[in-house]
């Protein structure tokens, strides 16, 4: 199993996917604007590109994981990006959460000179990553070893776009959960109670990060909100009614201004925090 696989975007998912790969046989390039996390790569015994560009002339399938649209957009659209050097028989994975109707754009565009895009976003589960495959049904083929590679699960849901707008339900499920699950220990807080009741009398399944005072990580609220941002596109042009998720995005906004840059989503909590008058709401 020879066959070289380009990966752009070093954080945490990208590592995760250069570590997998390697293990399965694959070789891999890779490609960050973050210099330590290129030394990082070369000492798992990746090749670096200098470029997008620079990886999409050594690999025939490339693997995009970097934070959201702008960022997809100048890895492909660059001066040196990937249609610089885009052939037939190139193969995008967009393994990023990017609004749907960027990945049905960069599919058309990919599809005029003969090569294929899929959208392939992941989300974590306890068994490892599922992903949401959304591309015609060769293209999804042909990328299937490779997912396999890093995910436990890999589902074919349809077109281009299919992925990401199942992804963006799963984003929507995730934040309004975990707003409920900080509005309930901030409620307890603020009647008496101590939060972990809900965990310890009530038997339900809030999580531990919720009740704690660390939320440092690897930016993954930012994210998150991001993320939310995409969804209420979404719904304003589906006509779709979100109104607790546009609470959510709201609350994830104010957080996001308000915390640590590099904050995880479970951060959240402190927006209740403040609004209680916690001394320690910045913890």
């Amino acid at each position: 199993m020879a066959q070289n696989i380009g990966v752009i975007g070093l954080g945490m998912m990208g590592r995760y996917y250069l570590q997998r790969l390697q293990q399965t046989g694959y070789a891999v390039c890779a490609l960050d604007v973050n210099a330590e996390r290129l030394r990082w790569a070369q000492e798992q015994g990746a090749t670096i590109a200098v470029s997008p560009r620079h990886m999409a002339e050594a690999c025939d399938v490339i693997l995009l994981a970097v934070p959201g649209n702008r960022e997809v957009q100048e890895v492909m659209e660059a001066e040196n990006g990937v249609f610089a050097a885009l052939r037939p028989g190139h193969l995008l994975v967009n393994t990023s959460t990017t609004h749907p109707r960027l990945g049905e754009e960069m599919a058309q565009r990919c599809a005029e000179r003969d090569a294929a895009w899929i959208d392939a976003p992941v989300t974590w589960r306890a068994q490892g990553l599922i992903v949401m495959a959304g591309g015609e049904q060769e293209h999804v083929a042909r990328a299937m070893p490779i997912l396999e590679a890093i995910a436990y699960k890999v589902a074919h849901v349809g077109e281009v776009g299919a992925g990401q707008r199942l992804k963006a339900v799963n984003q929507l499920i995730g934040a309004c959960q975990l707003a409920v699950w900080c509005e309930a220990a901030e409620f307890a807080r603020s009647i008496g109670l101590s939060p972990e009741i809900i965990r310890d009398v009530l038997e339900l399944p809030i999580p531990d990060n919720v009740l704690g005072e660390d939320f440092a990580g690897s930016g993954q609220l930012a994210l998150h909100y991001k993320d939310l941002g995409y969804i209420l596109e979404l719904a304003h042009e589906y006509e779709a009614a979100v109104p607790l998720t546009g609470a959510v995005h709201e609350v994830f906004k104010a957080v996001k201004h308000l915390g640590e840059p590099d904050w995880t989503q479970p951060g959240i909590v402190t927006y209740w925090r403040r609004m209680n008058r916690r001394q320690d709401a910045r913890r």
